[in-house]
C-alpha cells in the first residue's frame, strides 16, 4: 500500500505543514531564548551563540519548505540539523530524542520525495 508520497499528495503537503509547525515552534523557541533551550545549549558547553545558528536554520528550513524548487534542499538542510543536534543530545545532554527522531523520519522523507531538486541543485 503506498502512502501517495507525490510530491503533489495530500500526505504531502500534510508533512510538509507538521514540519514548518515543529520547526517554527523548536527555533522561535531558540530564537526567543527560552529557558529550557539555553540550558540545553549550556549542558553542550560552546555557548549559548549555536543557539542562534540552529534556530535561524529551522526557521528559515521551515520557510523553504514551501518554496517552489527548494523542498527537497529544505528537507535536507532540516536533517543535518537533526542529525547534529540528535548527535549533540546523545554526547552532552541526555533524553528526550523521540521528538528528534520523529523529526528525521519526516525530513527525510521530504528530501527523498524531492531529491530531483537536491541533485540539480548539485549539478
Amino acid at each position: 500500500m503506498s502512502l501517495g508520497m507525490t510530491k503533489t499528495s495530500p500526505f504531502m503537503t500534510g508533512l510538509r505543514a507538521v514540519l514548518t509547525l515543529a520547526f517554527l515552534y523548536f527555533g522561535l523557541r531558540k530564537l526567543g531564548s527560552f529557558s529550557t533551550d539555553v540550558a540545553i545549549y549550556e549542558a553542550i558547553g560552546f555557548g549559548q551563540f549555536p543557539r542562534y545558528i540552529t534556530g535561524s536554520i529551522e526557521v528559515i528550513g521551515a520557510s523553504l519548505l514551501w518554496v517552489r524548487d527548494w523542498e527537497g534542499p529544505a528537507g535536507l538542510l532540516l536533517l543535518g540539523t537533526m542529525i547534529v543536534g540528535l548527535s549533540a543530545l546523545l554526547i552532552w545532554v541526555g533524553p528526550p530524542y523521540w521528538h528528534m527522531l520523529m523529526l528525521m523520519v519526516g525530513t527525510t522523507t521530504v528530501a527523498y520525495v524531492y531529491r530531483d531538486q537536491i541533485v540539480g541543485l548539485i549539478r
